[in-house]
């Protein structure tokens, strides 16, 4: 990573103090500065990983790239006094309002319900973030993984940025990110839940089979998210419910 982008990142006024590490490989950009976290004399830290081997998604999910260029996988610190409308909801808008500054058509990727991309039918992106109390706030690592380039393991049910029709690196896909970031993240929790419904697009039109965390599976549509990011779903006998953590898998699949 050369100077040239450094200088640019901080201009942008949340990144100012960020150090930025790019590094050849590593088991887990998240777990990485989770082992720094709570160290004195921490510094936030953006670290991207040419090769991460053992990244996780959310419920301990692999997500890793042996293959350079192929997928942008980083992490970063953020720190809040106090909760409103998800991190990992803000990282999810902020990835949809990158994508669609670089020229991604907004009616082909959606936001899933809470921590993915998808371009049509197949998963573009992954967030996941982990958080622990600190300095009577919260400490947050926030994870992405994002594909550039298409997979070679074929039954993985993902898509690329250059299958959605762009041409692009991982050093512009980060710049775009920490844009939106700047911007975004200062924004109330109103303005982000209008952002969030506004970029899933096709998530609104989708029916969804909800697996929850007791156990219990429903069909359902999803109809609104709330400002703490919760999600209200319609199920087939008319009544609506809130869901607060549970997986989502889109039935056309």
């Amino acid at each position: 990573m050369n100077n040239d982008f450094l200088l640019l990142l901080k201009k942008l006024n949340f990144w100012k103090k960020y150090n930025l590490c790019w590094i050849p490989s590593t088991a887990s950009t998240n777990d990485d500065l989770k082992d720094i976290w709570r160290s004195e004399g921490f510094e936030h830290t953006i670290e991207v990983a040419d090769v991460q081997t053992r990244g996780k998604g959310q419920y301990d999910r692999k997500w890793a790239s042996d293959e350079v260029g192929q997928c942008l996988m980083f992490s970063f610190t953020v720190d809040v006094k106090e909760y409103f409308f998800p991190i990992s909801m803000i990282a999810g808008i902020s990835l949809a309002a990158a994508l669609e500054n670089m020229g991604v058509n907004a009616k082909d990727f959606w936001l899933k319900w809470p921590n993915d991309i998808w371009f049509n039918n197949r998963k573009l992106a992954g967030i996941l973030t982990e958080s622990t109390t600190f300095n009577g706030g919260f400490r947050t690592v926030v994870g992405i993984g994002i594909n550039i380039l298409p997979l070679q393991d074929k039954s993985i049910n993902a898509a690329s940025l250059s299958e959605a029709g762009l041409s692009t690196n991982r050093e512009e896909v980060l710049f775009e990110f920490c844009k939106a970031w700047d911007k975004i993240f200062i924004l109330s929790a109103s303005e982000q839940t209008e952002l969030w419904k506004k970029y899933g697009g096709q998530f609104w039109k989708r029916e969804m089979t909800i697996a929850l965390p007791k156990g219990e599976t429903l069909v359902a549509v999803p109809e609104s998210v709330e400002k703490d990011g919760a999600l209200i779903v319609r199920k087939k006998d008319g009544s609506l419910q809130k869901i607060i953590s549970a997986t989502l898998l889109p039935k056309i699949l």
